[in-house]
């Protein structure tokens, strides 16, 4: 489907409020096609572009722009320069419960769509599977990794590491990445997805408001000296701080260890940089666990049920209840241009 339209509607992004300014509607066909485009211009094989493609445009149509088309200019450079190896072969290795991938440095979505069908396997034999990926990219989302799980009738856990850029609390330096975590599990209806990062605020969060002059919400980060900052400059400069304090900061602690230290990868100490060309491959490691419901206690769906009908009772909604993709895309005018022009291999 070929669609676009320009509007007069800024998309919200990040921190963000809606206003005026250039703003296009583009089909998530068209735009995911562009970002092929893009990626197998600068290298890319499409075994490594379809599936990163598809994860960044699926994000912005789930409205997550931290993890959509913003990277796409950074891809594209990081290939460019063999910082990601559009060419990589993941290899896989099975054996009984357990998946090992190897993304050889290539995108960390084409070693997730590589290992699957072992994993997916595995849990069928086995009930219970897991599959580690090392030296890999970006994740982006997490969520993408649990809900294939979900649709499977599978419960999914998902976890990666990232660069370096939390501080625990009472550290002045970065110890943990953001260290994403993502769970789904199957329901009656819609399956329950949670994904969310283990930091206060993303990495990507504060750049997108460095770069729009706006402030840090309390609690999100401190500086260079480990003083509290709503700076988003100074946070940079020093430490984004974990969700929940120490709470937040031991569970960064788990996704280290299992997605980093099990994985084979590097911890997130010496990952070098996701939004630049410098430092080679950043060698990210991911796990994700697979469990099949229907190898445990009978009635798991029916108590999923009744746990979504007590959320109701209290007025609330299990995370995943209005999940609903757009069709369309709403994207600023400026993000659109160099996706096109990516496109064409400029």
């Amino acid at each position: 489907m070929e669609y676009a339209e320009r509007r007069m509607v800024r998309r919200a992004g990040p921190g963000q409020d809606a206003g005026n300014g250039g703003n296009m509607r583009v089909s998530r066909d068209r735009a995911e096609t562009a970002a092929r485009a893009a990626l197998t211009a600068k290298g890319a094989s499409g075994a490594q572009a379809g599936p990163v493609a598809a994860a960044m445009c699926l994000a912005e149509a789930e409205g997550n722009a931290v993890c959509g088309l913003y990277y796409l200019p950074h891809f594209c450079a990081q290939l460019a320069v063999g910082k990601i190896d559009g060419q990589a072969v993941p290899v896989v290795r099975a054996d009984g419960a357990v998946v090992q991938v190897d993304a050889a440095t290539g995108f960390a979505h084409a070693a997730f769509a590589a290992g699957l069908p072992a994993l997916l396997a595995a849990v069928a034999a086995q009930g219970v599977a897991a599959m580690s990926i090392a030296n890999s990219g970006n994740a982006l989302a997490l969520g993408h990794f649990v809900r294939p799980l979900a649709a499977q009738g599978l419960i999914g856990l998902a976890m990666s590491n990232a660069p370096a850029s939390v501080a625990p609390p009472g550290a002045a330096g970065r110890v943990f990445g953001t260290n994403p975590l993502a769970f789904a599990v199957p329901g009656p209806g819609l399956p329950i997805v949670v994904d969310q990062s283990l930091s206060a605020v993303t990495k990507t969060e504060v750049l997108m408001r460095q770069a729009a002059g706006q402030g840090l919400e309390q609690a999100w980060a401190q500086d260079a000296e480990g003083r509290p900052t709503q700076d988003a400059t100074a946070a940079l400069a020093g430490a984004l701080l974990p969700a929940g304090g120490q709470k937040g900061a031991n569970l960064a602690l788990l996704v280290e260890v299992l997605a980093a230290a099990l994985a084979g990868s590097h911890l997130s100490v010496a990952a070098s940089g996701l939004g630049n060309v410098e430092g080679g491959p950043p060698r990210l490691g991911q796990f994700v666990l697979a469990l099949d419901p229907a190898r445990f206690a009978p009635g798991f769906a029916d108590r999923i049920g009744g746990l979504a009908q007590v959320f109701a009772g209290a007025g609330a909604r299990l995370p995943g209840a209005a999940y609903a993709p757009a069709d369309v895309l709403d994207m600023p005018d400026a993000l659109w241009a160099q996706v096109e022009a990516l496109a064409l291999g400029r």
